[in-house]
C-alpha cells in the first residue's frame, strides 16, 4: 500500500534548522547574567560568541607599552579623545568585539560606538589571522578609519586606513623600532624602539 505524505507547513514555522545570530542586546544580557564568567574574554562577531585565549607576557608586554604610548600622545596632542583598553565596541547590531586599544571621542554611552572609534588596534600574538581577516573586514564595514595590528611575533605593525566597502584599501607595515604616525590623526606618533 502506497501512502502519498505531504508536509503541511506553517506559516511562521521553520521546516529546516536555522541558525540564530545573537544581537549586541542579547550577548549583553549573557555577560551580565554570568553565562560567560567561564571565559576570559568574550566577544560577538557576526552574532556568534568567540572566545579568546588568555593574554600571555608578550602580548601583555606589547599591549601595556602602546597603550602608555598612546595616552602620552593623545595628551600631548591636546585633542578631546580618549583611550580605551580594551573596550566593548558596537559595530552594529551584531557586532560587539573588544578592541585591545581603541582612540574615540568621548561619549556617555557604555559602549563605545563605531561611529566614535578614531583608530582600533589589536595585539596579536596567536590570533594574526583572524585580526588581519575577519577584525579587519569588522572594522572596515563599520567605517572605523584606521586599524592597527600589531604582530609580535613578526615584529611588526601593519597600519590599514581608507575603508571601502568592507576592506581597507591603504595598508602599510612599520617595523618594530621605527616611529609610526597615525594616518588619520597625525598629532599621534608613537617610538616602537622598546618594542624591537
Amino acid at each position: 500500500m502506497h501512502m502519498n505524505v505531504q508536509a503541511t507547513v506553517i506559516p511562521g514555522h521553520l521546516t529546516e534548522p536555522r541558525k540564530f545570530a545573537l544581537r549586541v542586546e542579547d550577548f549583553i544580557v549573557l555577560q551580565e547574567s554570568g553565562a560567560l564568567d567561564a571565559f576570559a574574554k568574550s566577544e560577538l562577531i557576526d552574532g556568534d560568541i568567540y572566545t579568546v585565549n588568555a593574554i600571555y607576557r608578550p602580548h601583555a608586554g606589547t599591549l601595556s607599552a602602546i597603550n602608555a604610548d598612546l595616552v602620552n600622545a593623545i595628551r600631548a596632542s591636546g585633542l578631546a579623545l580618549k583611550v580605551y583598553s580594551p573596550v566593548s565596541t558596537k559595530l552594529d547590531d551584531h557586532n560587539l568585539p573588544e578592541p585591545d586599544l581603541v582612540i574615540a571621542t568621548i561619549e556617555r554611552d557604555a559602549l563605545v560606538s563605531a561611529q566614535s572609534v578614531r583608530l582600533a588596534v589589536e595585539v596579536s600574538a596567536t590570533s594574526l589571522d583572524f585580526d588581519l581577516g575577519k577584525k579587519a573586514q569588522l572594522y572596515a564595514g563599520a567605517g572605523v578609519p584606521e586599524y592597527w595590528v600589531v604582530d609580535v611575533n613578526g615584529q611588526k605593525i601593519i597600519q590599514m586606513t581608507a575603508p571601502i566597502d568592507g576592506a581597507y584599501s591603504n595598508v602599510s607595515e612599520t617595523r618594530f623600532g621605527d616611529r609610526i604616525t597615525s594616518v588619520t590623526i597625525p598629532q599621534i606618533a608613537i617610538d616602537t624602539t622598546y618594542l624591537a
